[in-house]
């Protein structure tokens, strides 16, 4: 069943192989981690007394591979927020990030708070000393409660534990690492179709590694999950590595995909990859990283998917830059009979930035996905899939002004398959730091859409300020839309009143509260963390 997957595989490594430039050798960088993501920036748990400063890009690193570009918006002395520039995939919490420091520079605004839409990390700053250089990570306990003021009064109330950890030193190199979050979801109001209680766990990674960029020889085993096998996703089973020369390697990996929810370590979806990884850097900024990765997944002795991923990151320098993600399906057995072709492209991403000048750059970027079907969705009809599909372009452009100033401005435009018309979008966001305003950071910003069933738009603005070690921040906004089909048109408001602190060196608490009103949602929104790094 194989062996097909298997040279089809080696022609593609062979193919990346021949992409690799002759490059400098690597340049000396740094790095932090994500600490949080919210809806519009990611947090870092480094700043300006680690080289961050306002304008500095970052690079989020996963396997090997650059997966994304950000930019530093806001710097405190241990602490930065950026916003997104580029990217091919979604950005976590304890994600690498890496960067090239431009020296020990003074404190800046604060970052402002956190979103409850992802989970967060704990806010606590590294200038602690450490208890334990061998065993380190973070855990929080987060409580979201929600009621709507409905006939029928929903409520429901999100108790969450994520948390990662990580043990060195464990003999022969190898360490542990371990993250993921416990969800206990309680709901009233919903009905017999929604049960009343429900868990929702996922463990993203537990492995024993052996893991560098000077090791021959790199293995891991257990839950594996973002690292060189990025592509197929975590899995319960084996990864091997061997370093072919100086940032290339090549590896193969296999095991049982998890059961998300139940923490079932034992399924019946197995898959088996071979990955071939480079990362090459220079002088002047010059960068670039390569993944390409076969993977095979396989349910009950049957083909579920069969799928190549190649994902590119290029940057010349500080002017442009380039990250570009692709999927080509292989189609064998009764995925060919389905489609009558052998091969497709499923999924493709390219984003491009070009910095014009010093304070001004422009981006460019098209997003087309094509629907999927696996084993699991083979007898689903075909208007699921057929009308799934999208593809469609967006560009940009990103201005920074003096003392951190910077305004954001871009617009789309994509095809739906289901309807056969095109959505356009536009957005604009104004960033007015502390350090110009001389009393909070103010954000303004607006976003539109208009399509073939609804048009619409939002404004909204955020007051951040740090006063006696508290951040505290002010969010409030506007959701206006309107139907095409009917003529109906729905007005909605919504107010945000948030604060974090730091309690001591290693404790941090966050806190905020949400009210809606309006035509579609009335009612309100409590979310308290206490988290701690170790």
């Amino acid at each position: 069943m194989m062996g097909r997957l298997a040279r089809r595989a080696a022609a593609a490594l062979v193919v990346a192989m021949l992409l690799v430039g002759a490059l400098p050798a690597l340049a000396a960088e740094a790095e932090c981690h994500v600490r949080y993501v919210s809806i519009d920036n990611i947090y870092l748990d480094a700043g300006s007394a680690a080289g961050l400063d306002v304008g500095v890009k970052v690079r989020i690193v996963r396997a090997g591979k650059a997966v994304a570009e950000l930019e530093v918006a806001y710097v405190a002395e241990n602490s930065a927020s950026c916003r997104i520039i580029s990217g091919a995939g979604a950005i976590n919490t304890g994600d690498r990030a890496v960067y090239e420091p431009i020296g020990v520079t003074a404190a800046a605004a604060p970052d402002s708070l956190v979103s409850r839409a992802r989970a967060t990390t704990p806010t606590a700053t590294k200038t602690r000393a450490k208890v334990n250089d061998r065993f380190d990570g973070w855990v929080s306990v987060q409580w979201d409660g929600s009621s709507e003021s409905t006939d029928r009064d929903l409520r429901t109330d999100l108790l969450s534990l994520p948390f990662r950890v990580r043990a060195r030193e464990l003999g022969n190199g190898f360490e542990f690492s371990g993250r993921g979050n416990f969800r206990r979801i309680t709901r009233s109001g919903f009905g017999e179709s929604t049960p009343a209680t429900e868990w929702r766990n996922r463990i993203m990674e537990a492995a024993l590694l052996r893991e560098g960029r000077d090791l021959n020889w790199q293995l891991a085993f257990g839950r594996v999950g973002s690292r060189n096998t990025a592509a197929a996703g975590p899995f319960d089973g084996l990864s091997v590595t061997r370093r072919l020369g100086k940032g290339t390697t090549f590896g193969a990996f296999g095991g049982f995909a998890p059961a998300w929810g139940d923490l079932d370590f034992n399924t019946d979806d197995h898959l088996v990859g071979l990955v071939f990884d480079h990362e090459r850097a220079g002088e002047a900024g010059r960068r670039l990283d390569l993944t390409l990765a076969v993977v095979g997944r396989y349910r009950q002795s049957e083909i579920s998917r069969e799928y190549v991923s190649l994902v590119t990151s290029w940057r010349d320098g500080k002017r442009l830059s380039l990250l570009q993600a692709a999927e080509v399906d292989l189609y064998r057995g009764w995925r060919r009979e389905d489609t009558g072709k052998s091969a497709g492209l499923t999924s493709t991403a390219l984003t491009g930035r070009l910095q014009l000048a010093k304070p001004l750059a422009v981006t460019l970027g098209y997003d087309g996905r094509e629907p999927v079907r696996t084993w699991e969705t083979r007898s689903l009809p075909d208007s699921l899939f057929t009308d799934a599909g999208r593809n469609g372009w967006r560009a940009g452009a990103a201005w920074r002004g003096p003392g951190g100033t910077a305004l954001d401005v871009s617009s789309g435009i994509r095809h739906e398959q289901r309807s056969g018309e095109d959505v356009s979008s536009w957005q604009a966001m104004l960033r007015l730091p502390a350090r110009v305003l001389h009393f909070a950071d103010l954000s303004l910003s607006a976003r539109g859409f208009d399509g073939p069933w609804l048009s619409g738009w939002a404004p909204s603005a955020r007051l951040t300020r740090l006063t006696g070690g508290v951040r505290w921040s002010l969010d409030g906004g506007r959701f206006t839309y309107t139907g095409k089909q009917a003529d109906l048109t729905r007005d909605n408001t919504w107010a945000e009143l948030g604060a974090s602190c730091d309690l001591g060196t290693a404790w941090s608490l966050t806190g905020s509260w949400h009210r809606d009103w309006g035509d579609d949602i009335k009612g309100q929104r409590l979310f308290v963390e206490l988290g701690t790094r170790f």
